[in-house]
């Protein structure tokens, strides 16, 4: 099977646990291979030709082999894991229990940097067990689903596949859920009282971040916690887009009619000013159209949304009912299940927060491009004006103390960034792994060192740490010149 966002590592892993399968699971690309074997939905088995994945490789990155101690073995490590094991053992230099810690450390991050691959060839075939099956090793699959599952390949894939579906919870397994963090707790219980709402409107009902959001549903999914409705709800259709971009054009010509555009003559009650009002936010959502709209049409909805609930509040400011009918921004907005007949009634919210986010969104998102294009200078206007909307966010602070470490008179701010990224998600290696390279960047080859550590501890499957790791213990040796003048 060719690897596709149909039918990825991830949701090959989430087939073998769920059904507690047995068997060998075989990623392939044009030049690497990796081959994890499993028993009952548990993994027993991982093997690998990355370079980076080799046993005396891994033995050094965690500590059980000694910079010294590598470069004497150096020539041992395109042998066979198991033959170097031993030679190793034999010869005193490592323990048998350092030997069974770095063959567990390297069956874990075989199978969690599998899920970054989302191209070349997965298969799997039942009933396949390696020759060391007997080992004893026995890793419950949903630590590795837990780790890899976070990675962006595998939230990509989930968000792309099931965006305009509804997420239920289908398994309350209190086990699973200890080793879930109380994000992803809360998240459970938002699902639960969804009323069978498509993602895109749970996560404007919510007021999750669209990228948080996706992060722990895909792990929730990929554990078999919740699952997704097979109908497809909200999809915004090309009219609709026509629609957006016409009502836009209305807004910056100015001169309109409000109540023409929300489709009155300006004397209905107050009831029904807010079911017009309703449909059309409910209609333009920025989440409703998707994560593969252009960044244009984007922004077109964030901007309708902004205009429509600032004429919202003119209307109530205006009225000649007796009642202000209550202000409210679209993602406060429940869906609508009322009685026609009923007057309807609108939580009481703030909605200066949301106007407040989507300004940052768009700060944060032109800052982040410019980052990923190495305009450096420009991403941190954008960035720094991201940072002083609201509190204080986890990727807008990554992202900046990344954008300073490449820019010279910010290495002290880039620290602060990089740390206070830290604090807010201790389990993420990728603020770690950035902290590492501004060390890097500032000749503290110590304080680098212990970062990539830490990152790879973090997350075995975080190749660039590890990388870098072993450039930094093994720097390339300067070829000796033949001749001097």
């Amino acid at each position: 099977m060719i690897l596709n966002c149909d039918a990825p590592v991830p949701f090959e892993f989430r087939n073998i646990f769920m059904n507690k399968l047995s068997g060998q699971l075989s990623v392939s690309t044009p030049k690497n291979k990796k081959t994890m074997f499993f028993h009952e939905g548990r993994l027993i088995h991982s093997e690998s030709n990355f370079f980076d994945e080799k046993l005396g490789i891994i033995l050094n990155l965690i500590g059980k082999v000694s910079d010294s101690q590598y470069d004497n073995i150096s020539g041992l490590i395109h042998s066979a894991d198991d033959q170097v094991g031993n030679i190793l053992v034999q010869n005193g230099i490592i323990s048998k229990d350092d030997l069974k810690e770095a063959v567990l450390y390297r069956i874990k991050r075989i199978a969690v940097s599998s899920f970054s691959i989302l191209s070349g060839e997965v298969s799997f075939t039942e009933g396949v067990s390696p020759d060391n099956a007997g080992a004893g090793i026995r890793i419950p699959i949903e630590e590795i689903i837990y780790s890899g599952g976070r990675r962006i390949e595998s939230v990509n894939c989930i968000s792309k596949k099931y965006y305009f579906n509804s997420p239920e919870v289908v398994n309350g397994n209190e086990k699973l859920y200890k080793i879930l963090s109380i994000g992803e707790r809360e998240l459970i219980e938002i699902v639960k009282t969804s009323d069978e709402l498509s993602n895109p409107r749970l996560i404007s009902r919510s007021g999750i971040s669209s990228d948080s959001y996706w992060e722990g549903i895909a792990v929730l999914f990929l554990l078999g916690i919740i699952d997704f409705s097979s109908d497809i709800k909200d999809k915004p259709s090309e009219e609709d887009i026509i629609g957006l971009v016409r009502l836009k054009n209305v807004f910056e010509k100015g001169n309109y009619d409000i109540y023409s555009i929300l489709g009155l003559a300006g004397d209905e009650s107050v009831t029904s000013i807010q079911k017009a009002y309703i449909n059309l936010v409910q209609k333009y959502d920025p989440e409703r159209f998707g994560v593969d709209i252009s960044p244009e049409i984007r922004k077109s909805a964030q901007y309708v949304m902004r205009k429509l609930d600032s004429d919202f509040k003119d209307i109530n400011e205006h009225h000649e009912e007796s009642k202000k009918i209550e202000s409210v921004s679209f993602h406060s907005i429940p869906e609508d299940k009322t009685d026609p007949g009923k007057p309807v009634v609108l939580p009481e919210m703030v909605p200066e927060e949301n106007y407040e986010f989507d300004e940052y969104f768009d700060k944060f998102e032109k800052g982040k491009e410019l980052y990923m294009s190495n305009k450096f200078d420009e991403a941190l206007v954008y960035l720094k004006d991201a940072a002083k909307l609201g509190e204080p966010r986890y990727e807008n602070l990554l992202y900046l103390g990344k954008c300073q470490t490449n820019l010279p008179f910010f290495s002290d701010e880039a620290e602060r960034n990089l740390k206070k990224a830290i604090e807010m998600s201790p389990a993420k290696s990728e603020p770690v792994h950035a902290l590492g390279i501004l060390y890097l960047k500032l000749k503290k080859k110590k304080n680098a060192k212990k970062c990539f550590e830490r990152a790879v501890g973090l997350e075995p499957g975080n190749i660039e740490a590890a990388q870098d790791l072993f450039r930094l213990r093994f720097p390339p040796k300067k070829k000796k010149k033949l001749f001097s003048r």
